[in-house]
């Protein structure tokens, strides 16, 4: 596994904002944010249809689950524990499973950084550890010294990848999560350029998964487009947990609808401080962080 410091998630960051001042002093912002521009093509139920993968012709398929409906009642975000996860990294590697993602996308959906502990699990990363001390190429954890912090798509409320989208290809979903339309994707990448968590993931490759390792509820991406988290819609609209949530060793996950004052994410919300990644850039994402956990003591 290669070595990757924060100074990458960084210069997104600076991406992010240098198109963010080349829109507003060029007068270009219609062309980049296009706030115009169309919702994605709909079936029935009102999803975005991408192509049937081999053999499955007779079904249709949406980046919103596959014939399901997004809720606007619903408001799905993550809660992460900090302070109990152990840096295993299952659920990268149960995302990867469960959502046929090819050995040729690397870094993966997920990544997991492991940091000094200056912070003693107390609040927010200290802009230093993220400059310097983020490493994903640790071998064993968890050891003395050191913390973990998974990164995924935050599933922004603000999202900065959808106001740059040429074509609409990204958006946000009626009950949280931000998806993609593959059909609509042209592979310009400026949502890569644009996401400050480096979330996004580019298909340079024909991707390939063995025909017995597919799950057929989640499309296998074509090359020229750019992929991530879904938050695991296609599971969460059918009452199930993402499935990183669901492999979590150590309940470190949890998962629920914001909305619900009594779902298990805000009621851990409600009794937990809590942070957001790089909140100082108002892109408002739907996962927090806590700090709860007692896993040093183990």
């Amino acid at each position: 596994m290669t070595s990757i410091t924060r100074r990458r998630f960084l210069m997104y960051a600076a991406g992010a904002v240098g198109l963010g001042l080349i829109a507003r002093y060029s007068g270009v912002a219609s062309a980049l944010a296009r706030p115009g521009a169309k919702q994605p093509a709909t079936t029935e139920g009102g999803n975005a249809v991408v192509p049937p993968k081999p053999g499955h012709a007779d079904r249709k398929y949406s980046q919103d689950a596959f014939d399901t409906t997004a809720d606007p009642a619903n408001k799905f975000g993550l809660v992460i524990d900090v302070g109990a996860c152990i840096g295993c990294r299952r659920c990268m590697w149960a995302c990867k499973q469960e959502n046929n993602i090819p050995d040729t996308i690397s870094p993966l959906w997920i990544e997991t950084f492991q940091l000094d502990a200056e912070t003693d699990l107390t609040g927010h990363p200290s802009m230093d550890e993220l400059r310097q001390g983020a490493t994903t190429s640790y071998i064993e954890s968890p050891t003395a010294g050191h913390w973990y912090l998974p990164v995924q798509c935050q599933h922004c409320d603000n999202p900065p990848c959808v106001k740059v989208c040429p074509t609409g290809a990204t958006y946000k979903a009626a009950d949280g999560p931000v998806l993609m339309d593959y059909q609509k994707c042209i592979g310009c990448r400026l949502c890569v350029v644009a996401c400050p968590y480096s979330a996004r993931r580019f298909n340079w490759q024909k991707p390939s998964v063995p025909a017995d390792q597919v799950n057929p509820l989640v499309p296998v991406r074509p090359i020229g487009v750019v992929e991530k988290c879904t938050l695991c819609t296609h599971r969460t609209r059918r009452g199930q947990l993402p499935r990183c949530v669901e492999v979590c060793p150590v309940n470190a996950r949890h998962f629920g609808n914001l909305n619900d004052p009594q779902s298990e994410a805000s009621r851990i919300l409600k009794d937990n401080m809590s942070f957001r990644l790089l909140e100082e850039l108002n892109t408002q994402p739907s996962i927090r962080y806590i700090t709860r956990g007692k896993k040093w003591s183990a």
